[in-house]
């Protein structure tokens, strides 16, 4: 696989030069991963965002608040995750784990910080895509307290 046509493939990375592509290209390591690989665990810092390459990644995400563990998605290729772990000792919002044989190309957080440095645009836009998944995060995490105060009101109310 061309590693380089497949991240200018990448709806994530289209608007971006040849040269910047290449720069993306030259910091990612990419490696093949066994099924039932923890990329990141729920809670714990992360060590590397991945692009998906080949294979599923399943996502779990344990709601402290409802109690519940729940499967939230499955990814293919082509999809990023492990965003936060750009972020210093940022704890990951689920766990990742390989669902077949995966392929991926990672971004240690050490990488990223040199990729800021050679090409800011690029680090910019990762930036974006770490604020973007932040506020989804936290969408998701006030939709679950909305709920869990729902079904307590229900409760109370019903006795």
């Amino acid at each position: 696989m061309d590693l380089r046509t497949f991240l200018r493939n990448l709806p994530s990375f289209s608007g971006f030069s040849p040269e910047e592509i290449l720069t993306l290209e030259g910091v990612l390591k990419v490696a093949t991963f066994p099924e039932g690989h923890a990329f990141t665990q729920q809670g714990e810092p992360g060590s590397a965002m991945h692009i998906l390459l080949d294979g599923n990644v399943r996502v779990t995400q344990k709601d402290e608040i409802a109690g519940l563990s729940q499967e939230v998605k499955e990814l293919h290729a082509g999809e990023l995750f492990g965003l936060l772990s750009l972020v210093s000792q940022m704890p990951a919002a689920a766990t990742c784990t390989a669902a077949s044989q995966v392929s991926a190309a990672s971004l240690s957080r050490e990488d990223f910080d040199q990729l800021v440095q050679v090409a800011p645009q690029l680090g910019h836009h990762l930036f974006y895509m770490v604020a973007v998944q932040l506020a989804r995060d936290l969408q998701n995490r006030n939709r679950s307290m909305r709920e869990l105060l729902k079904r307590e009101v229900a409760a109370v109310a019903s006795r």
